[in-house]
Formats: structure tokens, C-alpha cells, sequence
């Protein structure tokens, strides 16, 4: 799977291939009952990522499986390294990662602060970066512009849930906008795959 990430990497570096930008979202992928729609950011070039599906499970069990970190660990691309750094159940999820880039291009390390809200019909789940609780190395670049949010509802009358995922990773460095936009639809729609694939199992 890495060498194929690295050859994809380096295969759109040369051709110095890019998405269309815009101020709108744009479809860019829609499989599966899973939609991920992209738009620029207008700070970094970045793309954004929203990520709309649902599945017939309350909205409380989806939201136990978004917060098993450690069985969606596989699901999340490029990260090789998680580690829980303040779990408080239900308010708070602070975890530490590291993302296994590909050479030559120098790893990352992030810790992601999730803060979680309920509501009568909804969940919300902001993260953001925490570049404070990182130590300098050399060696890895820490990401400091990060943002996602999810928010799981319930609607209709059939028991469904209805999941809603917005946010953008900017890895720094001295990485293109054009090759981390490469990643935009990919990344989010993989790990939400892996989401519902956790779910569907019972």
C-alpha cells in the first residue's frame, strides 16, 4: 500500500497534475452512499473536504465507533503511530500522531484535540491541532492547521443516521497545495469507508 501511495505521490509531482479550484463545493467522489465534496482554501490553496453519507444505526453507536481510535487506525492514511495522550469519555479525546510520509519527504507528527457535544438529535465532534503539546524535532514536521468536524444526527423515520464530516489537514513543509489536494477526496472517503465497514459488521 505504501509503495503505491509513494508511486502516486511522485507520479503526480512530475506531471504537476491539479484539481480545478474554486469557491463552491465540488463532487469529487460518490460511491458506495458515500459523497466527498472539495473546495479551496483561500488561506493555504488547500482543499477542504466534506464528506456526506449514513447508515441505519443510531447515532450513538456510530459515534463509539468514530472515537475506537485504535480500531480505525487502519482506516487513516499514512498515519503509523497513535498514542492516547488525555481520554475524558464522551467530553474530550486527545491523541498524538504520526504520519509516515513518502520519501523523500519528511514525516509529520500531529496531536489532535477533539472536543465532543451532544444535543437531543445530534453529536458534534470539533478536533483541532495542538502544536503547544508537540516537542521540536528536526527530523518531523509537526502539523499546525488542522480542523474537522462531524456531525452524526438522526433523520427520517427509519432509524437512520446521518453523517456529516467538514475539515482540512495542511501537512506545512515545503510540500505543493496541488500535492496534498491529490489526497483530498481519497484520505476522507477511505476512512469514513472504514467507518461504515466497522459498523456493518454486526
Amino acid at each position: 500500500m505504501k509503495l503505491f501511495t509513494t508511486a502516486l505521490f511522485f507520479i503526480f509531482l512530475y506531471t504537476g497534475y491539479a484539481f480545478p479550484s474554486g469557491d463552491d463545493w465540488e463532487l469529487r467522489k460518490d460511491r458506495d452512499g458515500i459523497r466527498v465534496y472539495t473546495r479551496e482554501r483561500e488561506e493555504s490553496g488547500i482543499y477542504m473536504y466534506k464528506v456526506i453519507t449514513s447508515i441505519r444505526m443510531k447515532p450513538e453507536r456510530v459515534f463509539e465507533q468514530v472515537v475506537d481510535f485504535r480500531e480505525n487506525l487502519k482506516y487513516m492514511e499514512l498515519v503509523d503511530s497513535l498514542a492516547f495522550l488525555d481520554h475524558r469519555k464522551n467530553e474530550r479525546y486527545i491523541n498524538y500522531m504520526r504520519l509516515d510520509m513518502p520519501w523523500p519527504v519528511k514525516n509529520r507528527e500531529m496531536v489532535m484535540d477533539m472536543k465532543v457535544q451532544f444535543s437531543p438529535d445530534s453529536i458534534r465532534l470539533e478536533s483541532d491541532d495542538r502544536p503547544d503539546r508537540i516537542k521540536y524535532n528536526e527530523d518531523i514536521i509537526a502539523v499546525e492547521d488542522f480542523h474537522e468536524e462531524w456531525i452524526i444526527r438522526s433523520f427520517g423515520e427509519n432509524g437512520n443516521t446521518q453523517i456529516t464530516v467538514t475539515g482540512w489537514i495542511n501537512p506545512g513543509g515545503s510540500i505543493p497545495a496541488w500535492a496534498v489536494n491529490m489526497f483530498s477526496a481519497r484520505t476522507p472517503f477511505r476512512f469514513m469507508s472504514g467507518i461504515l465497514k466497522e459498523l456493518t459488521k454486526e
